[in-house]
């Protein structure tokens, strides 16, 4: 069983695009463990949470005394656990990236590479590049496929294909890229414009990186391509079920976009999932979206992301306007990658997805 265990609202930066309200909000430990419980109650081989927040990082301590506590319950259920946390990095150290690959904890950085001094700030509006130089080469140190998590605004879009270049020079070989999808975000023709054309420039860069020791794999592609090639949905929501959300006061939720909305609410990790609220919820999530049957991409985009379009529309199948552009975008440009590295016969290509397109 996975869940994603909200440990703070707090944060120690001021991104431009967050759309978080940072509060001083903090999971206390008897809530952490007794979600620990909770999800050993459910006899799954494999199991673990995504630590989130706000940075996850203000509660290094709850952390560890998560990771601990499961450890010691799984010792007589001889299970898999596994863990994920996404950090802005600036409170990573030694001895937590050390702790992280003794106890399988995927760590994901934040960081938006060239444009990391314009967009990811500290409270007092100073940059944040310099500080993760070191917090760079300590993580890929010990988790060499690390992946960066990047977020482009519209004004900055034009210097997103140089930031993924950046990231990779770095040392990031897994490389994943969002837009601010915000709804007062000012995208545009003209920036989506832009934004196609720096996705035909990441094209270029993946396709020259394909088949080297370290290559890039500029994720929002590869997961589009493998997709297509294995015949199925890029993403599979399952709201409610995949992997629901646990608030810092224990409440749990269908997933991360509706924390705190009672209306919500599918149980607490002291009373357990209540699995007629689970059922109810996923119900209002599978109704196909109108404005996209028949589309020609419509197995292949992220369109029936409940959590995405309520965040953005409030509608569960309403989707964002901006988004659908988005994925056309991502969808065009991965298959441009594709038959390049097809007609090229790449060697990792064809290893990777020859039999399965047969």
């Amino acid at each position: 069983m996975n869940f994603t265990l909200h440990v703070t609202a707090d944060c120690n930066l001021a991104c431009r695009y967050c759309y978080e309200k940072h509060t001083p909000e903090r999971m206390d430990e008897r809530t952490a463990l007794a979600a620990c419980d909770l999800m050993f109650s459910y006899g799954h081989k494999q199991n673990g949470f995504s630590f989130f927040g706000g940075e996850p990082l203000l509660c290094r301590e709850l952390i560890e005394k998560v990771l601990a506590y499961c450890s010691e319950l799984n010792e007589s259920r001889g299970g898999r656990l596994a863990y994920r946390m996404t950090t802005n990095g600036i409170l990573l150290d030694e001895a937590f990236a050390a702790l992280a690959n003794r106890c399988d904890l995927e760590i994901a950085l934040s960081h938006d590479g060239l444009l990391q001094d314009d967009q990811r700030v500290r409270k007092d509006g100073s940059g944040t590049m310099a500080a993760l130089e070191p917090k760079i080469d300590l993580l890929l140190r010990y988790q060499p496929g690390a992946i960066a998590m990047l977020t482009v605004l519209p004004e900055n879009v034009g210097r997103l294909a140089d930031s993924v270049k950046w990231l990779y020079d770095r040392g990031f070989s897994k490389i994943n890229a969002v837009i601010d999808l915000r709804p007062d975000a000012a995208w545009d023709d003209d920036s989506m414009a832009l934004l196609d054309a720096e996705y035909l420039k990441i094209v270029d860069l993946s396709a020259v990186c394909y088949d080297l020791p370290r290559p890039l794999k500029f994720l929002n592609f590869e997961s589009k391509i493998a997709a297509h090639i294995e015949n199925r949905g890029c993403i599979e929501c399952r709201l409610g079920y995949k992997q629901p959300s646990i608030a810092p006061d224990g409440n749990i939720y269908p997933c991360n976009q509706f924390l705190n909305l009672a209306e919500y609410r599918i149980g607490d990790v002291f009373s357990g999932i209540d699995k007629a609220a689970q059922k109810r919820v996923y119900d209002m999530s599978t109704p196909t979206e109108a404005s996209c049957t028949g589309c020609a991409i419509e197995k292949r985009c992220r369109h029936h992301c409940a959590c995405l379009n309520f965040s953005m529309t409030g509608d569960m199948h309403t989707v964002p306007p901006v988004q659908c552009l988005h994925e056309q975008s991502v969808i065009k440009n991965a298959d441009l990658l594709a038959k390049r590295l097809y007609e090229e016969k790449s060697p990792r290509f064809m290893r990777a997805y020859s039999a399965k397109s047969n």
